[in-house]
């Protein structure tokens, strides 16, 4: 009996956890089905634009990459991003968004068609390009985290120096919930000071 309850609510777990990746990776697939054409006549209009070239999986894999280091970026850094979003965003949506089999076959069809430096660039400036978006993400959303952490810590340190806490403990309408919020500010102001 425990046994079963046991089993049954671990294929629960695993049965949610892949409800999120389905999910996640369904609009992730869609979403790339409905960039791919405006990508693609968007590039085909630039100058000098070069027919037959995967712009479309290049642009997707490039803002992919750049998304998914923002997202890892901000767990990293503290922002309070749960395991399910982070299983739903990364592992679903941007997996299906960002496919290396379309990556590859995008430098195939180039290869085939006789076209070796394209290929090359295109290989190298999307793992590169990759890497550096990623990077550039993790390292954005670690600068916007830690900003607003210094901007809260700054905002609840003006409130105490300008006794606001005084002022509102001696009101007579603070309730007791408002006065242990207080306390806990003060608390976690004294707390980083120290």
């Amino acid at each position: 009996m425990l046994i079963d309850r046991f089993a049954s609510k671990g294929l629960m777990f695993v049965t949610r956890k892949l409800l999120l990746v389905l999910a996640g990776g369904f609009c992730g697939a869609a979403l790339r089905y409905l960039l791919a054409h405006p990508l693609l006549a968007l590039a085909a209009a630039l100058p000098g634009a070069h027919t037959g070239f995967p712009y479309d999986t290049l642009l997707i894999n490039l803002s992919g990459a750049f998304v998914i280091g923002l997202l890892f970026g901000a767990f990293e850094h503290g922002a309070p991003i749960s395991p399910d979003v982070r299983l739903t965003l990364g592992t679903g949506f941007l997996g299906a968004y960002t496919t290396f089999s379309s990556f590859m076959v995008g430098a195939a069809t180039l290869l085939r068609h006789g076209q070796s430096p394209a290929a090359l660039l295109y290989l190298v400036g999307a793992m590169a390009g990759g890497v550096a978006l990623a990077f550039a993400g993790f390292t954005l959303a670690g600068a916007i985290i830690e900003r607003r952490r210094v901007a809260r810590l700054a905002a609840s340190e003006r409130f105490l120096m300008d006794g606001g806490w005084e002022d509102a403990l001696s009101a007579p309408a603070v309730s007791d919930g408002a006065e242990r919020m207080l306390d806990e500010r003060l608390a976690d102001v004294e707390g980083r000071a120290r």
